[in-house]
């Protein structure tokens, strides 16, 4: 006998489910198969209680970021592409399109996003894939943005049953026929492969593409000093000081932004980099462990040996310690992972 006809023969559990699905008569929550699997039952978060929380004040400093495009530094073709967009739909009374962002992470995805929904006078509601559970959370926002932007960070983490679910309804403004407020999905990611290769068609509805580009120096020494200028007006930081900065953020703002403020709290750079762990143009202990992990290996590793060398997830390893290794040509990525000659060239400095 199975689990299932031990469900449908007990009375005790046949009532117990009976009453759930009073509770849920409505259907939210509930799969439209919830009758052939009484155990599909999805119950909705409870209302937050914030009445305890204590009240911030106007002097309570909030971290500078950028309101408007003119201050993003750098990006100028996704820039121009937003405004281009912008320009459009203001000037024929249309709702921005779909939007598809991807870039590696702190590379300003969020921020954009809020720069975007602020141009618009629109509200912007978060959330993340992997938070997406079900249909009726995907409704909620959009009840709760009122017309305004979903931003859907993670978005490779969607899964396909939502995924699917959204589908005609980003691109007919419909539910179940009724015709509803239009509003704007960004998706936003940075493992685009791993969306596309399940939910390819949730790209194929955004009409615009966006994809942020690595930053350079120039514009990393822009965005640390502008951001210390808002931040902390009357701390002196040398060009020298923005330089190191620069060279050791592994070209992420987010990282940028973090390593300028914690100088300006020791004002000692070697402290900073002992705190950060960074042995060398943004390499840690972690990088290190992995070039000298791989150059006992000539014939390469694969990821997963790798990750539990160094202690962390599969996945960690690939989207946030290998890109930078690749990025300075340190290690290739084929069938395995191999250390490059310069990979072992920088080996060898660092024990001389």
């Amino acid at each position: 006998m199975s689990f299932k006809d031990i469900i449908k023969n007990d009375p005790v559990i046949k009532n117990a489910f009976e009453e759930l699905n009073k509770i849920n008569s409505n259907d939210e929550g509930v799969d439209d198969d919830s009758s052939d699997v009484p155990m599909s039952i999805i119950i909705k978060p409870e209302e937050l209680d914030t009445s305890s929380l204590a009240e911030g004040n106007s002097e309570d400093k909030n971290q500078y970021r950028p309101q408007e495009l003119k201050d993003y530094v750098g990006q100028q073709e996704a820039k121009d592409q937003i405004k281009s967009y912008m320009d459009g739909c203001k000037k024929f009374n249309e709702t921005f399109p779909h939007t598809f962002l991807s870039a590696p992470a702190g590379h300003g995805k969020t921020l954009l996003a809020t720069i975007m929904g602020n141009m618009l006078k629109k509200k912007v509601v978060r959330i993340t894939g992997g938070d997406l559970k079900s249909e009726q959370q995907f409704i909620d926002k959009i009840v709760e943005c009122d017309g305004g932007i979903i931003f859907i960070d993670e978005a490779n983490r969607l899964s396909k049953k939502v995924g699917f679910f959204m589908l005609p309804i980003i691109e007919e403004f419909k539910i179940h026929e009724q015709d509803i407020k239009h509003f704007t999905v960004i998706f936003s990611t940075t493992h685009k492969g791993d969306l596309s290769k399940d939910l390819d068609a949730l790209i194929q509805r955004c009409d615009v593409e966006l994809e942020l580009n690595h930053y350079k120096k120039d514009e990393l020494i822009n965005i640390t000093k502008q951001y210390k200028n808002k931040q902390y007006p009357n701390e002196e930081v040398s060009d020298e000081i923005y330089n190191k900065v620069a060279e050791n953020c592994r070209f992420i703002p987010r990282m940028a932004r973090r390593l300028v403020r914690e100088y300006v709290f020791v004002r000692n750079w070697e402290q900073v980099l002992k705190n950060n762990k960074i042995i060398k143009d943004g390499l840690n202990k972690t990088d290190f462990l992995v070039l000298r992990y791989l150059n006992k290996f000539e014939k390469g590793l694969g990821k997963n040996t790798i990750s539990n060398r160094i202690k962390v997830k599969p996945i960690t390893y690939e989207y946030e310690v290998e890109p930078y290794l690749v990025y300075k040509e340190l290690v290739i990525v084929s069938s395995r992972r191999k250390i490059t000659d310069e990979g072992k060239e920088l080996l060898n400095g660092i024990k001389k």
